[in-house]
């Protein structure tokens, strides 16, 4: 491999970063208003939990709802209303089961979890997802009242990645996919295909109307990226590099960038980092022919924002959709965790932008996780655009654009990342919404899945993270990712943390003033 001087490597880096940042030929999304922050009620000190649909029947619903709330301090249930995978552990799986819970699993399919009017799905092809997994089961119907009862909050968490085993097992899903370069579907849905949008906007009314009086709020996710970011790679990246679908290609049209020209771009660039797999190094280099793509086709780059725009404007239209209905609700978003890792990521999943569409943000801050995590994605970036050199090489330049300074490369899995990590996005996350009133809610990493050989978390962890948060400055936190997957010592750990912050309005931090 041919290694750049780090001077050199940063003015290359340096002038990536200012074309990734360039408007091509795009257009701004169109956004629907916010509605006024005094509408919306927020609790205050959230403290949030994410839960699987399976993980209610495994254990009893009454038996889980005293775990996250007498040992997690839990007063906001995020359920699965709407999911797309389970994974069930087992005793002595590379993730091992913790200390509850029902090892293994049945095959599972996906989809609503609640039952829905048909009428709110009138306008799409996509009617029939209500998922057959646990029989009748309906979270809704089923586990809100006894959440209420205990004067918690009950949040219908609506998640959307792709989709490869639904799109065998709901009707029509295929039809509403993703078009890659080559012409093949994928499993990610497209979202600009009206049948896709009807459909999101329609679980959004089914819950906020269907069940007005047992759902507080909605929170919607999706962790997904654009065909630059899906080249690029990661932990997040999804089959195919898309969408150049009839209706991509028409909003293509109305911005007057061409798609032909734009396939062919990334058809380049995706033979550039194939051949990298197999050295046949170009005489002039991965980064610069990269770059010197970037200048024949500036197409790239404006169809990863017309990607990105599209992706902006249906969270906007959901959120539309929601305040609606229920204006005194909030609704808001999960965040990724590679708007921690991606400098590219980052400019597009832009928090001064979201502000406008949203009641609060969930970060996918997931600090122990995040190790082994950031690893991978150096590692991608070193098999693509900086195949030139290693991560050791450009880990103190990358360190330094993301505003965080962490383990060498080579101890990454080990030690995974700081509570400094967490503080520094959640301070950044606060400026980025800055002048509004949306809620920032860092995610808690327990015992978010990690190898054995990996960092995993221990109780001073979690009670250092959340200490970290509301130190930040948030305004609540999300226990991440699912409480199937948490050691209850560990969750006890952060139910014992947030109790001593909140029974101390004296103690300085800024969420106690």
């Amino acid at each position: 491999m041919n290694f750049l001087d780090r001077r050199a490597f940063l003015r290359l880096a340096s002038a990536c970063g200012a074309v990734l940042s360039r408007p091509v030929l795009a257009q701004a999304p169109k956004l629907a208003p916010r509605r006024p922050d005094s509408v919306t009620k927020n609790r205050k000190n959230v403290v949030a939990i994410q839960v699987k649909p399976f993980a209610w029947k495994d254990e009893g619903i009454d038996r889980l709802l005293d775990n996250i709330q007498n040992k997690g301090a839990v007063t906001t249930v995020w359920a699965y209303t709407y999911d797309y995978s389970e994974e069930h552990m087992t005793k002595d799986g590379p993730i091992p089961l913790p200390d509850h819970g029902v090892p293994g699993g049945p095959q599972f399919v996906g989809g609503a979890f609640y039952d829905y009017d048909p009428k709110y799905f009138r306008d799409t092809i996509l009617r029939d997802f209500r998922s057959p997994d646990y029989g009748s089961f309906n979270v809704i119907a089923e586990v809100a009242p006894k959440v209420k009862a205990r004067g918690m909050d009950f949040f219908a968490w609506d998640y959307n990645n792709a989709f490869p085993i639904m799109m065998r097992s709901i009707p029509n899903l295929t039809e509403v996919a993703e078009i890659d370069i080559y012409g093949r579907r994928t499993t990610s849905p497209c979202f600009n295909h009206p049948d896709y949008r009807a459909h999101l906007t329609g679980k959004v009314e089914s819950v906020l109307a269907g069940y007005a009086s047992e759902v507080d709020g909605f929170a919607w996710g999706c962790e997904r990226m654009g065909p630059l970011g899906n080249l690029v790679g990661g932990g997040w990246a999804t089959r195919g590099l898309c969408c150049f679908c009839r209706f991509c290609q028409a909003k293509g049209r109305e911005r007057g960038v061409s798609a032909d020209r734009a396939r062919t771009g990334y058809q380049k660039l995706d033979k550039l980092f194939s051949a990298g797999a197999d050295e046949r190094r170009p005489a002039d280099g991965y980064f610069v022919t990269f770059w010197r793509l970037l200048l024949e086709y500036p197409e790239i780059l404006a169809w990863e924002t017309l990607w990105t725009d599209s992706y902006h404007e249906v969270r906007a239209e959901l959120y539309g959709t929601g305040k609606a209905i229920a204006p005194e609700k909030p609704f808001g978003f999960h965040v990724m965790q590679n708007m921690t890792f991606s400098p590219f990521y980052r400019a597009e999943e832009d928090y001064t932008k979201t502000k406008n569409y949203s009641d609060f943000l969930k970060l996918a801050t997931y600090n122990n996780a995040a190790g082994p995590r950031l690893a991978s994605y150096l590692d991608r970036l070193s098999e693509t655009i900086f195949r030139d050199a290693s991560p050791q090489d450009f880990l103190p330049f990358f360190y330094d654009v993301m505003n965080y300074h962490e383990a060498p490369y080579d101890q990454l899995h080990t030690t995974g990342l700081s509570a400094d990590y967490l503080a520094r996005e959640t301070k950044r996350a606060i400026e980025g919404v800055k002048g509004s009133d949306v809620q920032i809610y860092p995610g808690i990493d327990i015992d978010v899945p990690t190898k054995r050989t990996d960092k995993r978390t221990k109780p001073e962890d979690v009670r250092r993270s959340v200490r970290a948060a509301f130190e930040a400055g948030a305004n609540g936190v999300v226990l991440s990712r699912e409480y199937t997957e948490m050691w209850l010592a560990n969750l006890s750990a952060a139910g014992d943390e947030l109790r001593q912050i909140f029974a101390n309005p004296n103690a300085g931090t800024p969420a106690a003033q």
